[in-house]
C-alpha cells in the first residue's frame, strides 16, 4: 500500500466514530463490500457442511476408541454407538425441518412457537468455513440474519408485543433517522440509540422487552442476537452503508415498518 493511500485510509478512518465491531478496519473504501445482499442459502449450505463435519468427526472418535470401549464392556460400546446413532439422527432431523421451514415458510420446528431458532452454537465453524473459502463475516453475517428473520416470521406465534424495544444506530443519515423516528412515533414504540454492544446490553436489561427489532451493521447485529436472552423475539435489519462503517448509514424503512407491524399483530 502506497503512503499516499494509507493517509486516505486514515482519513477516512477519522471522520466517523468507528464501533467496537469495526476497529481493526483499515479504512479502505475501495475494498469495503458497500452493497451486501445475500441469501438464506450462504448461510445453509455452511450450516449442513458444518452438520456434516460434526458428524463426520463424531463417528471418527468412536471408530478409534471403540475398541477400547470393547475391551471395557460391549454393552458401554454398545451403549455408545446408541446414544452417538440417536443425537446423529436427531440432529439430521432437526437441520431437514429446519430447511423445510425455510424453504416453504411454514412451521415445521412445532418445538419452537415464539422466539424463532438460535443457532449461535453453529457460528464459530460457519465462520472458519467461509472464511476459508474467502467469503467475508459480513456476507455470512447478512445471511444468517435472513435465516433469523425468516424463522421469526414463521415460528413466532400470534401474540403480540406488549413492550417492544426498537434498537437504532447513532451512524444514520440524517433523512434516514427522521423517516425512522416517524414510523416509530406512528406506533408508539420505545426507541433506544445503541452506541455500541455494552450499551445495547445495558439498554435491554433496563427497558426488559418482550421483543425486539435491532437496526445495526450484521457484525453487531450478530453480536447482539448471540448475547441476548434466548426467549424474546429479535427481528435484525441490517443498515446499507454506502460510505463505508458506522458513516451515513441507511435502510429500507419499509422493512422497518413490516417489523414493527409484525411484532404489534397491527
Amino acid at each position: 500500500m502506497s503512503e499516499k493511500q494509507e493517509m486516505d485510509n486514515q482519513e477516512t478512518k477519522k471522520d466517523r466514530l468507528l464501533g467496537d465491531e469495526w476497529q481493526g478496519w483499515s479504512g479502505d473504501l475501495l475494498e469495503y463490500e458497500k452493497d451486501i445482499n445475500e441469501g438464506k442459502r450462504l448461510f445453509l449450505t455452511f450450516y449442513f457442511l458444518t452438520v456434516f463435519i460434526i458428524i463426520s468427526f463424531m463417528f471418527l472418535i468412536y471408530y478409534f476408541i471403540s475398541p477400547r470401549l470393547k475391551e471395557i464392556n460391549v454393552i458401554v460400546n454398545n451403549t455408545v454407538l446408541f446414544l452417538l446413532i440417536i443425537f446423529t439422527t436427531g440432529l439430521i432431523l432437526f437441520s431437514l425441518l429446519l430447511l423445510l421451514t425455510i424453504i416453504t415458510n411454514k412451521n415445521f420446528l412445532f418445538f419452537r412457537k415464539k422466539t424463532g431458532l438460535h443457532l449461535e452454537w453453529v457460528y464459530p465453524v460457519v465462520y472458519k468455513l467461509a472464511s476459508f473459502f474467502k467469503i467475508s463475516k459480513d456476507r455470512v453475517g447478512n445471511s444468517i440474519i435472513k435465516v433469523n428473520n425468516a424463522l421469526v416470521y414463521v415460528t413466532k406465534d400470534k401474540f403480540a408485543s406488549t413492550n417492544l424495544l426498537i434498537l437504532l444506530p447513532r451512524c444514520f443519515e440524517k433523512t434516514v433517522r427522521e423517516k425512522v423516528l416517524e414510523i416509530t412515533r406512528k406506533y408508539n414504540c420505545q426507541v433506544f440509540i445503541a452506541t455500541g454492544g455494552s450499551s445495547a446490553r445495558q439498554i435491554v436489561k433496563k427497558v426488559n422487552p418482550d421483543a425486539i427489532i435491532g437496526v445495526a451493521c450484521e457484525r453487531d447485529l450478530i453480536s447482539g442476537m448471540t448475547d441476548s436472552n434466548k426467549n424474546i423475539p429479535i427481528i435484525a435489519i441490517p443498515n446499507r452503508r454506502p460510505n463505508g462503517p458506522c458513516k451515513d448509514t441507511n435502510i429500507d424503512i419499509d422493512d422497518l415498518e413490516r417489523a414493527i407491524r409484525f411484532m404489534l399483530k397491527k
